[in-house]
């Protein structure tokens, strides 16, 4: 039995997320789905975000398959902090697995790429404020601790966020990265031009990458955006801190169809957890045209890591069959809404398993 939690969330990832859970139960009834209402819905009726008792539980489940957050009712940041950003740091997933992988009927093209993004510190952090205020920001923990105290004054409006980075983090992320890249030679990016805490991304990458036995190439977040656009085939693998990752796993995305075929997945040491990437969209959820192939990708990915590979096999060789022979999601230009591209896929697994 596989124990995987469900967070549906909002928009179309309420829509899309429970018919993938039954895709998946079609093919094997033993994995088992416990939803949980964490929402947009719930935060704008209850005013909770996510509560201390579900993240103790979360941390029980062998992953955790994540639909969307985001309601345009709610001001930006509250549910993405409060939910997504909490879920990563409460439960240690520390690397964070974006494919951008093509699908030849859709784009023409041949593009294989896997940003490798770290997914804990960077500037995606909770140390913010306004310098005409005094805070005090702690961490006590098993990993590292810190205590920061700002008390400073402006003539102006002046916010601040800090990033930062740590050694410890920043060793197993690279340990993991290297482990997970089956080329000899991977693209590491930073700007360590203009951050100086990114001298210690590359230090520390250096030192990991001898013991693993890869080579590695530095370019600047700027310039790998140039070249990604120019010659995506060059990439495989690229190894970059949290901030960057996510903007150009969004750019990759682009290249092979847009948001609606960008899987991810959330890794930590003993937590799991996977996700589309594209948003809640709640201007088109509930109308059947939103896009099911990134959390269909999503989910095989999920599979693998819980090592269920024949059922994620099937689910992925449907996929590629469903779009190969002309099933094309609306969001690409077809006639295959949200339901009628899941049900074809259905199809496919059922004929799959039924020829094993």
């Amino acid at each position: 039995m596989v124990d995987i939690a469900v967070i549906p969330g909002d928009g179309i990832g309420k829509e899309i997320i429970p018919q993938v859970c039954d895709l998946v139960t079609s093919i094997d009834p033993s994995v088992n789905f416990t939803f949980y209402n964490i929402s947009s819905e719930r935060y704008i009726n209850k005013g909770i975000t996510i509560k201390d008792s579900e993240i103790d539980e979360l941390k029980s489940y062998n992953s955790i398959f994540f639909g969307a957050i985001g309601d345009f009712r709610v001001k930006p940041g509250i549910m993405e902090q409060g939910v997504i950003l909490r879920l990563r740091k409460e439960l240690d997933l520390y690397m964070n697995i974006r494919p951008a992988i093509s699908f030849s009927r859709i784009t023409g093209n041949n593009i294989h790429m896997t940003i490798l993004r770290e997914n804990k510190e960077d500037f995606y952090s909770d140390i913010s404020g306004s310098l005409n205020e005094h805070k005090l920001f702690r961490q006590k923990g098993n990993f590292y601790n810190y205590n920061i105290d700002i008390n400073s004054e402006s003539d102006d409006t002046i916010y601040y966020t800090m990033g930062f980075l740590s050694r410890k983090n920043l060793k197993r992320f690279f340990n993991m990265a290297y482990k997970i890249a089956d080329t000899e030679t991977v693209t590491i990016t930073d700007k360590a031009n203009a951050v100086d805490m990114y001298s210690l991304w590359r230090e520390i990458a250096i030192e990991e990458s001898e013991p693993a036995g890869k080579k590695i190439n530095f370019e600047y977040a700027d310039s790998l955006a140039y070249n990604m656009i120019n010659n995506p085939l060059k990439y495989r693998y690229i190894i970059a801190p949290n901030l960057y990752g996510d903007i150009l796993s969004d750019m990759s995305s682009a290249m092979v169809g847009g948001l609606g075929y960008a899987p991810s997945g959330n890794i930590g040491d003993y937590s799991s957890m996977f996700e589309p990437v594209h948003g809640s969209a709640p201007d088109i959820a509930g109308k059947n045209i939103a896009n099911p192939v990134a959390s269909i990708l999503s989910c095989i990915m999920m599979l693998k890591h819980l090592n269920q590979t024949e059922t994620a096999g099937i689910m992925e060789k449907s996929v590629e069959n469903v779009i190969r022979n002309g099933t094309i999601p609306i969001e690409s230009g077809g006639n295959a809404g949200t339901h009628e591209f899941i049900n074809k896929v259905k199809n496919y697994c059922t004929m799959t398993k039924n020829n094993i």
